[in-house]
């Protein structure tokens, strides 16, 4: 029975992951579709506006989430829901009166003055969409998450197909953000259906449980902003200082590839519990093979991507956002560099460790010299300078981080980290690029060529792994953890 209950919570972690990838893909495929039909100019506008929105209320809609996650399990569901509703209705609301307010003064910071107009349009986005932020949570607690994905296929596949209308056959920017705001409505639509359906809204007693939700929400929101700043502060200083043409160059070179964030939300999602287990059993060894496992088995997977990326980078931007974005693959290959420091969990580590103050302490700082250095790197190198300095103090978080967790974990680098398996796996992947500079001779069409590339490195590092044993066959089966 403990068996099946974990397997079908597994199960549930999947499909929860995929829902956030098809979320991730209606984005990635409404920006394929805008980088080819609108100038740089426009398209850097298009990625200022969601820039400027994703600085507020999706960091209020995680806040809110965690809420209902929390509450639900102890009080009256209809409640909870109703009253997470009703804040997130009104918060959304002040958002949009906010961002239509100082839509002309965000235009003039952004060096773009359709930008106003666009701000105000994307404020009703915001008004309609607000419910919906708690679109995923209120699905995963009532245990829906098989309609949480068809209800996130549905609605991507309405986003990219309103991008794609309003943009082939209208060609307007305008006419976009207001498809986006109606799809913004549907999804509010969708799950307001769902909770009257079930009779999960009730107007009773909500000052209480809103008050509570958002106390409890507030220290979240707090560390979330931080966070939010932290990841955003090179983009905020390049649309500050570039033109929105610049920015939309930025922009493409700096979006993560969706199967990354999959891969590592979803293997963090699972490690932190175990890692708690140990450390709570005081399991010092156990807790480091773990680690070093979770490692060698998400390496399997990032650092061939970012091997075959960095040689493959001009091709791969050309595949996916046209020639006129071709240019923005020196930034993709400078944030390539960071994969790396995807392959662990620090976060999830210190948790387990009770180390909750020393992380958000260094978020705090790395926010702060985030800015610093992409700033300054930036006035001397341009565009690039601004990706460069956010890198270089990705890697120093890192090696503070890494130096706190082996002097609690009373280890020492030789012991934490599986060495000899990364770089034999760097080394198989270096070897996997050699056939490809042979096929660039042959093939030049950039969509065909990418396809290939893609295909033959994925066939050559495969079976190089499999004969040097540094993946056996039964072993790919168990890396089910990672896509679930």
């Amino acid at each position: 029975m403990e068996h099946s209950e974990e397997f079908s919570l597994t199960q549930n972690a999947g499909l929860v992951g995929i829902s956030k990838l098809v979320n991730i893909l209606g984005l990635l495929a409404a920006s394929m579709i805008l980088t080819r039909v609108l100038t740089r100019a426009e398209y850097g506008n298009y990625e200022q506006v969601w820039l400027v929105y994703n600085s507020f209320l999706p960091l209020v809609g995680y806040g809110l989430s965690s809420a209902i996650y929390f509450f639900s399990a102890r009080e009256d569901r209809r409640s909870v829901y109703s009253a997470a509703a009703v804040g997130a209705t009104v918060i959304g609301i002040l958002t949009g009166i906010v961002l239509a307010i100082l839509a002309p003064a965000i235009a003039r910071w952004f060096n773009s003055d359709a930008l106003t107009d666009y701000i105000r349009i994307f404020a009703a986005y915001a008004v309609l969409s607000s419910p919906s932020l708690m679109f995923e949570s209120v699905f995963v607690t009532e245990k829906k998450v098989g309609l949480l994905l068809l209800g996130n296929i549905l609605l991507a596949s309405l986003f990219a197909g309103a991008v794609l209308v309003s943009a082939v056959v209208f060609h307007s920017l305008t006419v976009v953000f207001i498809s986006i705001a109606v799809v913004g409505a549907a999804k509010s639509l969708f799950l307001f259906s769902f909770l009257i359906r079930k009779k999960h809204l009730t107007g009773k007693k909500l000052s209480p449980v809103l008050k509570a939700q958002l106390v409890y929400a507030l220290p979240i929101l707090i560390s979330s902003i931080t966070g939010m700043i932290s990841r955003q502060v090179d983009r905020y200083l390049v649309t500050l200082f570039f033109s929105p043409g610049q920015f939309a160059v930025y922009a493409i070179g700096s979006k993560e590839i969706p199967m990354i964030a999959v891969i590592t939300g979803s293997a963090s999602a699972v490690l932190f519990p175990v890692f708690s287990k140990f450390w709570s059993l005081e399991m010092r060894g156990k807790f480091v093979e773990v680690w070093r496992n979770s490692i060698s088995k998400t390496g399997l997977f990032l650092l061939p991507m970012m091997v075959f990326l960095l040689f493959a980078a001009k091709d791969f931007m050309g595949f996916f956002f046209g020639e006129k974005y071709v240019v923005s693959a020196g930034i993709f290959r400078i944030f390539l560099l960071l994969l790396p420091m995807r392959l662990a969990f620090y976060s999830q580590a210190l948790f387990a460790l009770g180390k909750q103050k020393l992380y958000m302490y260094t978020a705090i700082v790395e926010m702060f010299m985030s800015g610093v250095a992409s700033y300054f790197m930036m006035r001397a190198y341009g565009l690039e300078g601004a990706a460069i300095g956010k890198v270089i103090v990705s890697y120093l978080q890192v090696i503070f981080l890494v130096a706190a967790l082996v002097t609690l974990l009373k280890t020492n680098l030789r012991e934490f980290f599986p060495w000899v398996k990364i770089f034999k796996i760097l080394f198989i992947s270096v070897f996997g690029l050699v056939p490809l500079f042979f096929l660039r001779e042959y093939i030049a069409n950039v969509y065909f060529r990418f396809a290939a590339e893609a295909g033959l490195f994925a066939v050559v590092f495969i079976v190089t792994a499999i004969l040097t044993k540094s993946v056996r066959v039964i072993n790919l089966k168990k890396l089910q953890f990672v896509v679930n």
